[in-house]
């Protein structure tokens, strides 16, 4: 049971990572279609610079649950890398359960009310002279941050089981 709640988090980690990669290709797109009209047809867009950003935070943050799952994230374990694999593992589960978790908890609440908040009361970007409405920009941060925790879960348990993929058991 628990391997397959793992592995359903792991398919969804998946599927934001591609939604994630189609961000990318509609950040290029807008990019290449601003420097077009801004230089060629001397007509610079009022949207792009918006655009631009809120693509950029969408694919950082859809893609950290998949980074995590693919060992892709930096570490620093010059210290743990000298212990066995399950010294290891306890120290990964402990760190995951007791800091990294509560703190995504957090920010997917936080962010999670934040844009419930904007979409109630129709928020505008406050900081855009285009002013598009920011709750669907919010919504996905919230969204990428609640796949990060889930996907911390899915390593934690895989950690506490000694299972986890990302530790050379050699």
């Amino acid at each position: 049971m628990i391997d397959r709640v793992a592995t359903a988090i792991d398919r969804i980690s998946g599927l934001l990572c591609w939604i994630a990669i189609a961000a990318l290709l509609g950040l290029i797109a807008v990019t290449l279609f601003e420097v077009f009209v801004r230089y060629a047809l001397n007509a610079p867009t009022l949207w792009s610079s918006d655009i631009g950003y809120m693509l950029n935070g969408a694919l950082f943050l859809l893609a950290t649950a998949y980074t995590l799952r693919t060992g892709g994230h930096i570490r620093v374990d010059f210290f743990s890398a000298r212990f066995r694999p399950r010294t290891q593992d306890a120290i990964n589960a402990t760190f995951f359960a007791v800091v990294l978790l509560p703190a995504l908890a957090w920010l997917s609440w936080v962010a999670a009310r934040r844009a419930w908040r904007a979409f109630e009361s129709g928020e505008l970007d406050p900081m855009s002279s285009w002013a598009p409405l920011i709750w669907p920009f919010y919504l996905v941060l919230a969204t990428g941050f609640v796949s990060f925790a889930l996907q911390v879960l899915a390593e934690t348990i895989r950690h506490a089981r000694g299972t986890s993929t990302l530790i050379r058991r050699d």
